[in-house]
């Protein structure tokens, strides 16, 4: 039986593959800060800090592999992507962990953004750690787009970036493609996956129209700059990499809040 030690194990990411390793028999280990209200059956949560180091040493003893989905979404928070890397990997170097696996974003090395950046920092971090590494980046959850929608219409627009399309992904599809690498004989070092449609903001935005029923209005806008070549030249697609069929639309006919 592999022993697999998820960190990040309680968010979007993290639980989905949690939840698909247990589904196949993998001993699953959930580390995180503070304990989950709820757990995949047969995982156990180990409480851990990636800044500081404590606990990581009890919970990666005996781990065979570590699957890393650990977020920074805020500048406070972004440290874990660096300082919480280079902490993670030593220790699991340490305990002579058979392989890493660490989550990324499609197009992170392809625009200059302070959140991308760190993650390309966490990428090198990760491979250059001498233990074997396999990267999968993929492209925005569904839950994203449905969360960026959400806000906006509150205040009753839904912003539709101007030539901008997304090829957005079930985040239980995400576990899926992490559990297949981690439990892999030879995975590939990189691996991308995406969706299977590629949409433009402004036919997502109609879509969550009309399957919440929101009266908001579709407003196109302009983004400026690098980030806006980078959307307008689909840099943040992989579309030889359509991983799964579950549309943005059935996702969220299942997943309206």
């Amino acid at each position: 039986m592999t022993t697999v030690l998820v960190v990040g194990g309680t968010g979007t990411a993290g639980s989905a593959a949690a939840a698909e390793l247990a589904s196949r028999g993998a001993a699953v280990r959930v580390l995180s800060r503070h304990a989950p209200a709820t757990l995949p059956s047969g995982a156990v949560h180990y409480p851990g800090d990636l800044l500081t180091g404590a606990g990581l040493a009890e919970a990666l003893a005996g781990v065979d592999v570590v699957v890393s989905a650990a977020n920074g979404q805020t500048k406070a928070t972004r440290p874990v992507f660096t300082d919480g890397a280079r902490t993670l990997t030593a220790a699991a170097r340490d305990a002579r962990v058979r392989r890493l696996v660490l989550l990324s974003i499609v197009g992170v090395d392809r625009v200059k953004f302070a959140y991308y950046g760190a993650l390309v920092e966490q990428e090198r971090i990760f491979t250059t750690s001498g233990v074997d590494t396999a990267i999968v980046r993929c492209t925005q959850f569904h839950s994203l787009v449905r969360s960026v929608f959400a806000g906006a219409a509150r205040i009753g627009i839904l912003p539709a970036v101007r030539g901008a399309r997304f090829q957005s992904i079930a985040p239980v599809d995400v576990g899926r493609a992490l559990a297949d690498t981690a439990l892999a004989e030879s995975p590939a070092d990189r691996i991308e996956i995406g969706g299977p449609e590629l949409l433009s903001m402004r036919d997502l935005a109609y879509t969550w129209k009309r399957v919440t029923g929101s009266r908001a209005v579709v407003v196109g806008l302009p983004v400026p700059g690098e980030p806006g070549r980078f959307l307008r030249e689909g840099r943040n697609l992989t579309p030889e990499n359509r991983f799964v069929t579950v549309t943005f639309a059935e996702w969220l006919t299942e997943n309206r809040n």
